[in-house]
């Protein structure tokens, strides 16, 4: 079936040459075929300019944009969303894949579904599948899946938390975008905020390849990791309406474990 509706497709890439065709073909392989799919190469030093060019010739829904310069993955995701198009826009990183060939698909139905229901500020999302470098599959990322209001749930950190889910400009905007000058976990901020005006909807589908190959921001030191945990907690309290000290609670604990953990690394490394 044919949609009337655009989906845009954010694709920020950094020297991911050895993953972004596999992040591609699952993209443009959907049932969801009315896709604008935007591309944005961040200087890349690689062959990831040749690869997107190519992928370009080949099919009309790929729109690539280079940079003539690094801006970084924050810049580079919101440099995409704001050129795109589409009545809903979602992203993806160049190191994964789309898991199930109907994922766009299922969000967009659920959402259509949201609007006759007149929910007007929804957000639907799907399931997270953990790979390894070679795409072989690792695990479910935190199977416990919230729905609705979950603001509480994102900053506690105790639910799955949504990625690359199918959102319209509109909300991202009045969000405020990303914060970019947050060097990792700009993603976690995004969605606090936006958790703050609307409510999340589960797809039903494992729909997220997240690849881990042990390189990038993820790798960075654990004092870095709290750090900005900490700070992106601190500045986005303030939006709690319920729950607060009992939030306050469980994070604390979360930050604690990994202070300790990372202490017993030190110590017996």
């Amino acid at each position: 079936m044919m949609h009337t509706e655009r989906i845009s497709v954010v694709v920020p890439n950094y020297n991911n040459s050895q993953y972004i065709e596999s992040c591609l073909d699952s993209v443009l392989s959907q049932t969801y075929e009315n896709l604008e799919v935007i591309i944005i190469d961040d200087c890349s030093t690689d062959n990831s300019v040749e690869i997107i060019t190519n992928y370009a010739g080949n099919d009309k829904r790929v729109v690539p944009v280079f940079n003539t310069e690094n801006i970084g993955v924050a810049k580079n995701r919101d440099k995409g969303i704001m050129k795109s198009t589409g009545h809903c826009v979602t992203t993806i990183d160049s190191d994964d894949i789309y898991f199930s060939k109907n994922k766009l698909e299922t969000e967009y139905d659920r959402l259509a579904e949201n609007r006759k229901a007149d929910i007007q500020n929804s957000i639907v999302f799907s399931g997270i599948i953990l790979l390894d470098k070679d795409e072989n599959v690792l695990g479910k990322q935190n199977p416990t899946v919230k729905e609705g209001n979950i603001i509480n749930d994102i900053m506690r950190r105790s639910c799955l938390i949504p990625r690359d889910f199918l959102f319209t400009k509109e909300q991202y905007c009045k969000a405020g975008g990303f914060d970019k000058r947050i060097t990792i976990y700009e993603d976690w901020d995004l969605k606090i905020r936006l958790a703050k005006d609307n409510l999340f909807f589960y797809s039903g589908v494992d729909g997220i390849g997240y690849r881990r190959h042990g390189q990038g921001l993820s790798s960075a030191s654990p004092i870095y990791h709290i750090w900005w945990l900490s700070y992106i907690f601190v500045k986005n309290f303030r939006l709690l309406r319920t729950g607060r000290m009992k939030t306050a609670r469980i994070f604390s604990k979360m930050i604690i474990r990994m202070a300790k953990n990372n202490l017993k690394r030190k110590f017996t490394g």
